[in-house]
C-alpha cells in the first residue's frame, strides 16, 4: 500500500479592520464656513451631514489623500454657514459613522465679539496632553464659565512641536490625534511648524490653514481673523529663516495698520529671541520678527504679542516699550 504524505502548509489570513484611525476635528473655522477633517483606515466613499440641529439634514462630500497606506485622511469644507450659530456634525465613511458632535461659528468682524483663545505648546510624546486638556481647559472653563466649552473657547493656538517625529505617521495617530480629539472635534486649532515636524508631508496633509502666505509657501506662514483680532503664524525654522517671509509679514501688518476691522495682533511662532529658559532655542531671526510687530505697534498703537514654544516651560515676557 502506497503512503500518501500530506504537508499542511498554513498562512496567516490577515484582515483589517475598518475603522476611524483619527476622529472629526475642525480647522479653518471663519462667520460662514468651517473645514471638518478625519481619517479612516482605507479608502471608502465618504461625507458629513451636517445642521443646526441634532437631526443635521444637510450633506457634503469630501476630497482626500492617502496619508500611510491604506489610510486615508478625508476633508469636508462647509459653506454658507450663519455666524456665531451652533452647528451639529457626524462624518461616515463606507459603513461608518461618527458619533454626532457641534461646533460655534464665529461671530463677523463688525460685531468686535469677546473671544477666549487658548496657546499650547510642545505636546510631544506626553500623555501631559490629555491631562491638560481634560484637568486644565476643560476643569477651567467648567470652573469659570457656564455653558459648553465650545461657548467660551473660540479657537486653540499651538506654536510648533505637535509630535515628537513628525515623519512618523504613528506619532499622529496614536499621540496628538487620539489626546486631543475631545478637545478639536469640538474647537478649531491653529498651529505653526515646530523644529520636530521635521517639515514632514504628514503636517501639511493633517492641517487646512489658510492659503494667504507668500505664493510658494502656503501654509508656512500665514493670517486668521476672528472678531477684532488678527493671529499670523510664523515659519522659525531653518530653511525659513528668510526674507521673504519678513517681507510678507511687513506687508501684512502695513494693511493692518489702516484696518478699522483689526484692532489686536496675536503672532506664533517655534522658536524664541531672548528667553531665559532655554538659550540655546534662541534665534535671531525671531528677533527680526519681534522688531517689526513692535514697530507695527509704535506705529498703528495697535497692541501685539507674540506666542513661542520650544523651551518645555512657562515664561512671560515684555518688550521695553511696548
Amino acid at each position: 500500500m502506497k503512503k500518501i504524505l500530506l504537508i499542511l502548509i498554513c498562512l496567516p489570513i490577515i484582515v483589517l479592520s475598518q475603522n476611524f484611525t483619527i476622529n472629526p476635528y475642525l480647522q479653518n473655522a471663519s462667520p460662514n464656513s468651517i473645514t471638518i477633517m478625519w481619517e479612516y483606515s482605507e479608502w471608502d466613499s465618504s461625507f458629513v451631514e451636517w445642521g443646526t440641529t441634532n437631526t443635521l439634514g444637510n450633506t457634503n462630500t469630501t476630497t482626500y489623500e492617502s496619508t500611510l497606506w491604506p489610510a486615508y485622511i478625508f476633508t469636508a469644507k462647509i459653506n454658507g454657514l450663519q455666524a456665531n450659530t451652533q452647528y451639529f456634525y457626524k462624518v461616515t465613511t463606507g459603513n461608518s459613522s461618527s458619533q454626532i458632535f457641534d461646533f460655534y461659528t464665529p461671530s463677523i468682524q463688525a460685531d468686535e465679539e469677546s473671544i477666549n483663545i487658548i496657546a499650547m505648546s510642545d505636546v510631544q510624546s506626553s500623555s501631559k496632553f490629555t491631562e491638560i486638556i481634560n484637568d486644565g481647559i476643560f476643569t477651567y472653563l467648567q470652573n469659570n464659565y457656564s455653558g459648553n466649552p465650545n461657548e467660551n473657547l473660540d479657537m486653540v493656538l499651538i506654536p510648533g512641536d505637535l509630535v515628537n517625529t513628525g515623519v512618523n505617521y504613528y506619532h499622529w495617530r496614536d499621540e496628538f490625534f487620539a489626546q486631543s480629539e475631545p478637545l478639536f472635534s469640538h474647537i478649531p486649532f491653529y498651529p505653526v511648524l515646530g523644529n520636530h515636524e521635521a517639515n514632514a508631508n504628514f503636517y501639511f496633509q493633517y492641517m487646512d490653514l489658510p492659503e494667504n502666505g507668500t505664493p510658494g509657501y502656503e501654509e508656512h506662514w500665514w493670517y486668521k481673523d476672528n472678531s477684532n483680532v488678527r493671529i499670523i503664524g510664523i515659519n522659525s525654522n531653518s530653511g525659513y529663516r528668510i526674507q521673504e517671509q519678513l517681507d510678507w509679514l511687513d506687508s501684512i501688518l502695513t494693511l493692518t495698520t489702516s484696518d478699522n476691522t483689526i484692532d489686536f495682533v496675536f503672532a506664533q511662532l517655534h522658536h524664541p529671541h531672548e528667553s531665559e529658559l532655554w538659550t540655546p532655542g534662541n534665534t535671531s531671526y525671531s528677533g527680526d520678527i519681534i522688531t517689526i510687530l513692535e514697530n507695527f505697534t509704535t506705529v498703528s498703537g495697535k497692541p501685539s504679542i507674540h506666542f513661542y514654544g520650544h523651551t518645555h516651560g512657562y515664561s512671560r515676557g515684555q518688550s521695553k516699550d511696548h
